[in-house]
């Protein structure tokens, strides 16, 4: 007597079954006898860690710095945790205070560029997602500069730490008190925009563009037009021009751009203001964009 179509799916659908189990078998066992013996310490290193995976440090992950903090490398490279996160993994490694090594300078990012609604055009008028990489797409944008700011927030939702909002000028505002240095937002800008300067650094230059002269001046009102002023007037001599723009040293001049912001006749030279200030501005941008 020949088999029925449901007895046919039922023996099917058991040995599939039967197979299934017998693989998942063989992967516990196959598992257990490849095991190796967890450092304890791993946990408690991977606790400590911000678990953002940002990158900061050099490594992919948080779990792979913490597997290299196991095996002897710095504990000061977490950039989001900064010293107290670094203090916890020397008690979990059992390091003494010299032994932890000299804590890397604290970085913070900065954005190059002002050309906002008010003082740069647009070619034409976007409409589609808000992403900058997507704006990008279409014809390079249509911010009317071609290296500035294209407005539409990617580095802020970027933002792990919520430290960067959106201005009525469709600007970046960066909150200093919140920004850990970790990158991302660096990485996130399709126009590299963004860098991260020493948290002293009250001075660095906002524009972006490696065009010069007459087209610059054409479509924004703060563009460097590499006129070169600020280079022959720095007393420092901290400032070189590459591709028409400045590229400033900030440990030569240890932070004093002061001249060079006074003389540049673009204002091209973002002069900060005192941190509880600039706190007080990304407050501000957050509260007009919600």
């Amino acid at each position: 007597m020949l088999p029925t179509i449901a007895s046919v799916v039922v023996i099917a659908a058991g040995s599939m079954t039967i197979l299934g189990v017998l693989f998942g078998v063989g992967l516990v066992l196959a598992a257990r006898a490849f095991q190796t013996d967890q450092d304890p310490r791993l946990q408690a290193v991977l606790d400590e860690l911000p678990g953002i995976n940002c990158g900061a440090c050099g490594y992919a992950g948080c779990q792979q710095y913490g597997e290299a903090v196991l095996e002897g490398e710095d504990i000061k490279l977490c950039v989001p945790g900064g010293p107290d996160c670094a203090a916890v993994l020397a008690s979990i490694m059992g390091l003494e205070a010299e032994e932890q090594g000299e804590q890397k300078a604290r970085l913070r990012a900065v954005v190059h560029c002002q050309g906002g609604r008010d003082k740069c055009g647009e070619r034409f008028e976007y409409v589609g997602v808000d992403d900058c990489q997507a704006a990008d797409l279409i014809s390079g944008g249509p911010k009317a500069c071609s290296y500035g700011c294209l407005g539409e927030g990617s580095c802020a939702k970027a933002c792990p730490f919520g430290a960067i909002v959106m201005n009525e000028e469709r600007l970046p505002v960066i909150d200093p008190d919140k920004c850990t240095a970790c990158g991302i937002c660096v990485a996130t800008c399709p126009r590299d925009i963004i860098s991260l300067v020493p948290v002293e650094q009250k001075i660095f230059l906002g524009c972006s563009s490696h065009d010069r002269g007459r087209s610059v001046k054409d479509i924004c009102a703060v563009g460097c037009t590499a006129c070169t002023l600020c280079a022959r007037k720095d007393p420092n001599e901290a400032i070189v021009m590459e591709e028409n723009l400045p590229v400033l040293d900030y440990e030569k001049a240890k932070g004093d751009f002061s001249v060079a912001a006074d003389v540049c006749p673009m204002s091209c030279f973002v002069v900060e203001q005192e941190p509880e200030t600039v706190a007080a501005s990304a407050e501000k941008a957050e509260q007009n964009s919600g």
